[in-house]
């Protein structure tokens, strides 16, 4: 049996909408004290994209990001992403989809931050924030930090280290899953209403890792609370 450590949220009365009781519930990937350890004699093809972003995350961007070695929100990297999506067939879906999706035994991933998704969130989602907030003191991390301090944000973010591990034990390849971020973003060329986001570059890793029947919520969560649900 696979258990996963994961970091408890605390709900405040009131702040959950599918429940006002106060409950605790989990959020993979926020948990600072646990670490992973990559064997580098894994001959798996998603364990090998796994470790080199772990291990070589200082020379993927300031962000330990990186698609096709330009920075996520590059137009080189834009039409990269637009590219595999499509090839992958990767959709947009509804929330009334999502709803029939999660009964058909499809997970819901929450890619948002844990605080977020602690606040409020899908009935039955899981949560792997796909970034964290910036915890080290490297050179590449504090570069990341001053930058975010420029523009007068103090909560600046990474990405999640644990995000492959906690993906591997929610998702299935075979049956997909729906992700959800904050506004689901727009798969349209840059300039022309395409439109950045989590769920987008998530989806993107998990395609390029061999993950099948990506969706991703149209809107997002923001979509979500809009329609009622």
């Amino acid at each position: 049996m696979l258990v996963l450590e994961s970091h408890p949220c605390t709900i405040a009365p009131g702040n959950n909408n599918s429940s006002s009781r106060r409950q605790r519930w989990h959020a993979f990937g926020s948990n600072p004290r646990r670490t992973w350890r990559p064997s580098m004699q894994s001959t798996n093809r998603s364990d090998r994209r796994r470790v080199a972003l772990i291990k070589g995350a200082v020379d993927r961007g300031s962000s330990g990001i990186d698609i096709k070695g330009a920075r996520p929100t590059s137009p080189r990297a834009w039409e990269v992403l637009m590219e595999t999506l499509q090839d992958q067939k990767v959709n947009f879906i509804s929330p009334q989809e999502a709803v029939f999706a999660q009964k058909r035994g499809v997970p819901i991933i929450d890619v948002r931050p844990a605080l977020d998704y602690c606040s409020s969130r899908i009935p039955g989602s899981v949560g792997v924030p796909f970034m964290r907030s910036i915890t080290g003191n490297s050179v590449r991390q504090n570069l990341r930090r001053a930058g975010f301090a420029f523009f007068g944000i103090f909560n600046g973010t990474e990405f999640n280290p644990d995000f492959y591990k906690d993906i591997e034990a929610a998702v299935d390849k075979q049956k997909g899953a729906v992700l959800v971020c904050g506004v689901g973003g727009i798969l349209e060329p840059l300039g022309r209403g395409g439109r950045q986001s989590r769920s987008l570059m998530a989806a993107y890793e998990l395609a390029s890792s061999g993950y099948k029947k990506v969706s991703i919520l149209q809107g997002g969560f923001y979509e979500w609370e809009r329609a009622g649900r």
